[in-house]
């Protein structure tokens, strides 16, 4: 197999092009076009001419974002990539009508795969196209086939994307081509290095590829809080540069915005599900090209005669002058030829993802041969610019940042199991000294032989009672300590009767009385009810710490709720004589605490603060009262 790759300029020197190279109309011969015409008559006056002068050969095309013809990248124009095989079968398949996107990789699999199929090659629809959902549905069919190829662009324009074959044009369409021998090689790689910068958020709501909701706020708010409304109002323009990071099967994935709705949701180029911690991404050019010889070194062990390259706009034009970097060394290995995609489709043994951001490979070979070629990147680098410094900076710092809270919550984890096994013991107290009791009333019984057998029943019973509260209490606290999965609607009244039944015992011991004031209505809520749970025990414990050094005839925490349209308020306040105003700022603070070092650990009104304004994005607040300090706990409705 041979492949020859050409930039198209008008339909007399295309014809020179395969004249001088003797390039014959053979069913063995794969046409590969990558345009940045976004035109139909354009595009239509190249696939006549295909039609009538190589009507047994296959065609594709798709429309881009940048073009590769033998490893140099260009904007602007349009290459043809003639692949010319001696053993494999060609069989394409164009469509722009379906009813899913999974259905639509479905069918289009069950018409092109054949008993020995290695590989498909496919472009779809770059706007409106779930390209993940496509891929499966390839994948449902046949999983072991390698699939390549990605989604079509239109200069970063974002209106309208084109698909074809010699016979069909379509806008929102889907085109692929099978190759299918026993004989062909097939190897892939791609090259990701984007950095994730940032706290990791996490997917509250969303339907596949459209994203409502991240940490609770919309998916539109989140990129303006954190990006600035400026980026958020450029939106899917310079979505291609922030994209979010996720990682699955041990690959980190880029998920790119490349629609905005009305209501806040963004469309994403692949799926992003409930519940996956995802992180902002950017890119460091010098990283990413660091790798490049690992990834040269790679596939230049393999059997390669043609190298075909589906590589994400974003790299082309964040790294503009140094793109080539990339690409131009592969075209030293064998010919190279592809396009700058809105997706880009990998494929490594039985496994399938859509990537954003990444360079995505494809090399084919008919021979066993393996050149060994050594080539060695050579690139001039020189000074980091400013941007790319501070990308550095912003990761490291990252990284520092996420291992110093994973050690605060740690600390703090320890520090709030001991006082909660501190509280199970004494409440364990009670029912062992009754258990104790009961037993040596028999035993007396037993001496005075009084023991008949009604009373004998009675001591057990009560034996038999006393060591269910002690499993009950176990449960309670068994429950507490395991972290909640996801939120869930709650009646506050019943998680303030949980939290008081945990510690009342222990309060009443220190002469505390712990008031619940009822509210006219039941109030409901959706939050993570253990964590909710965590932040008011550690708030009510760190009343009745404040009690030990006073002297009060009544000692009084009470837990009342208010509720607005908007916003719901829990408070817990003490009589406790309040906080020194020198120091009601620092409060929550890390390892800030005013118990000396073998009480305290500075760190439970910190991680109170991350619970609430991290994960419930809400605020607590505190303040001192006539009579004591009091904690504000606001939450959204």
């Amino acid at each position: 197999m041979k492949t020859l790759n050409a930039y198209f300029n008008d339909i007399e020197n295309l014809e020179k092009f395969i004249k001088d190279n003797a390039i014959e109309d053979s069913s063995k011969l794969l046409i590969q076009v990558f345009t940045h015409e976004n035109n139909s008559s354009f595009i239509k006056n190249i696939t006549n001419f295909f039609s009538k002068n190589f009507p047994l050969s296959s065609l594709i095309g798709s429309t881009t974002d940048g073009e590769i013809k033998d490893g140099l990248v260009s904007t602007n124009t349009t290459v043809i990539s003639f692949t010319i095989f001696e053993q494999i079968t060609l069989k394409t398949e164009i469509t722009n009508q379906f009813d899913n996107h999974f259905q639509v990789g479905k069918d289009i699999a069950s018409k092109i795969i054949q008993e020995d199929t290695k590989v498909i090659i496919s472009f779809i629809d770059g706007l409106l196209g779930n390209g993940e959902e496509y891929i499966k549905g390839i994948e449902s069919i046949d999983k072991n086939i390698i699939v390549a190829g990605g989604l079509a662009g239109d200069n970063a324009k974002f209106e309208n994307t084109y698909v074809f074959t010699k016979e069909k044009i379509y806008t929102k369409g889907f085109v692929a081509v099978s190759l299918s021998s026993k004989n062909l090689n097939v190897n892939t790689d791609y090259s990701f290095n984007w950095v994730p910068i940032g706290q990791k958020l996490k997917i509250t709501k969303s339907d596949k590829n459209v994203v409502y909701t991240i940490n609770d706020r919309t998916a539109l708010e989140t990129y303006a809080y954190y990006l600035g409304h400026d980026i958020s109002k450029n939106l899917p323009y310079v979505g291609i540069e922030f994209p979010l990071i996720v990682e699955r099967n041990g690959i980190q994935i880029a998920r790119a915005v490349i629609a905005k709705n009305d209501d806040g949701s963004l469309v994403f180029a692949g799926n992003l599900n409930v519940g996956d911690e995802v992180s902002f991404g950017y890119g460091n050019c010098n990283e990413i090209l660091d790798k490049t010889q690992y990834h040269i070194d790679k596939i230049a062990s393999k059997p390669v005669e043609s190298i075909f390259i589906y590589s994400c706009m974003a790299r082309r034009r964040f790294m503009p002058d140094k793109i080539e970097h990339e690409t131009l060394i592969y075209n030293d290995l064998a010919p190279t030829a592809g396009f700058f995609t809105y997706g880009e489709f990998f494929s490594e043994k039985d496994n399938k993802e859509l990537l954003n951001q990444s360079m995505t490979l494809l090399a084919l070979s008919e021979s066993e041969n393996i050149n060994n070629k050594k080539l060695t990147l050579d690139i001039k680098k020189g000074a980091s610019s400013t941007v790319q410094a501070l990308s550095h900076l912003i990761y490291v710092s990252t990284k520092e940042l996420q291992k110093k809270d994973e050690i605060m919550i740690s600390q703090s984890r320890n520090a709030a199991m001991g006082e909660m096994l501190n509280i199970v013991a004494h409440q364990w107290r009670q029912p062992l000294s009754s258990i104790s009791m009961i037993a040596n009333n028999a035993l007396a019984d037993l001496e005075l032989d009084s023991l008949d057998n009604d009373s004998l029943e009675q001591y057990l019973k009560n034996i038999q009672k006393k060591a269910l509260d002690l499993s009950n209490i176990i449960n309670d606290f068994k429950n507490y300590f395991k972290p909640s999965d996801k939120k869930e609607k709650i009646l506050l009244k019943k998680l303030f009767d949980d939290t008081k039944d945990i510690i009342n015992a222990n309060l009443e011991n220190n002469n505390i009385e712990l008031i619940i004031q009822e509210n006219d209505k039941d109030i409901i809520v959706t939050v993570y009810k253990r964590e909710l749970m965590q932040v008011l025990l550690n708030l009510i414990n760190n009343s009745k710490e404040a009690f030990t050094s006073k002297e009060k005839l009544k000692k009084a925490i009470i837990i009342s709720v208010k509720e607005s349209n908007q916003n719901i308020i829990i408070s817990v306040c003490d009589n406790a004589g309040g906080i020194d105003e020198k120091i009601i700022d620092e409060i929550f603070n890390p390892y800030f605490s005013t118990k000396n070092e073998l009480n305290g650990t500075g760190l439970g009104l910190y991680m109170s603060k991350i619970i609430i304004e991290k994960y419930m994005q809400g605020t607590i607040t505190a303040e001192n009262r006539k009579y004591g300090a009091c904690f504000n706990i606001l939450l959204r409705k």
